[in-house]
């Protein structure tokens, strides 16, 4: 009896949603999530579940629960919604493109991209909980390269490392973001015959390198630093 007591207690904690201690609720949470994620340039998960849905249940209790799950969206603006407990929240979910739960949505808001959705259910299986932090830091990277990108070209070197710098906060194998870096540095160092920042490039393409060593821009950069 003791053994089936204990055993009742533990399928009720493994039953248990993540503690929402952290997260924002709700219509009015996702606007001020938004908005400090935004402010702070940070980003923001926006997660839509319903209480019926088993597989919400699972994402709950086997991903958000888990510690490099929680340790990956402990540094980004995160709210969950109820669409189907508030017309406010319902209206949002079709905004983020909703149409069945769990919707997992990751953004950078400040980047001006589009969210992108996960999920760690696939048809030839379950992600395990590493792969789908890992796809949520890629999510977010992502978002920062493609930000840090259009900064670059549109001449705004200064403000592309900064995007760089966070990204690599949230993903330190982010070999297209130590690639970046370098190319900016290399530009930089060429115009003003700089050897600082050929240094830094140099730098930053070996680090890319070492991630991806089959990165074509970052070999190229190196190559035409071989000198240095």
């Amino acid at each position: 009896m003791a053994l089936v007591f204990l055993l009742l207690i533990a399928n009720s904690a493994i039953a248990q949603p993540p503690s929402w201690s952290d997260w924002r609720h709700g219509y009015l949470g996702h606007s001020r999530a938004h908005a400090a994620a935004e402010r702070s340039s940070a980003p923001l998960v926006v997660y839509f579940h319903a209480d019926w849905c088993g597989w919400c249940r699972k994402l709950n209790t086997r991903y958000l629960r888990e510690g490099e799950v929680r340790s990956t969206l402990s540094g980004m603006q995160k709210v969950e919604l109820e669409p189907e407990k508030g017309a406010s929240e319902n209206k949002l979910f079709r905004q983020y493109g909703g149409s069945g739960f769990p919707s997992f949505h990751v953004l950078v808001p400040a980047s001006g991209e589009r969210p992108v959705k996960l999920s760690p259910f696939k048809r030839s299986g379950e992600w395990s909980p590493a792969r789908f932090a890992q796809a949520i830091r890629e999510a977010a990277s992502g978002q920062y390269n493609r930000w840090a990108h259009r900064l670059e070209r549109n001449g705004d070197r200064d403000g592309a490392l900064k995007v760089l710098e966070a990204a690599l906060e949230y993903d330190s194998g982010n070999a297209y973001a130590f690639y970046l870096q370098g190319l900016i540095h290399h530009k930089t160092g060429h115009e003003q015959r700089d050897v600082a920042s050929l240094r830094r490039a140099k730098a930053a393409y070996e680090r890319a390198l070492a991630l991806d060593p089959g990165h074509r821009g970052s070999r190229e950069g190196l190559a035409a630093l071989r000198d240095l």
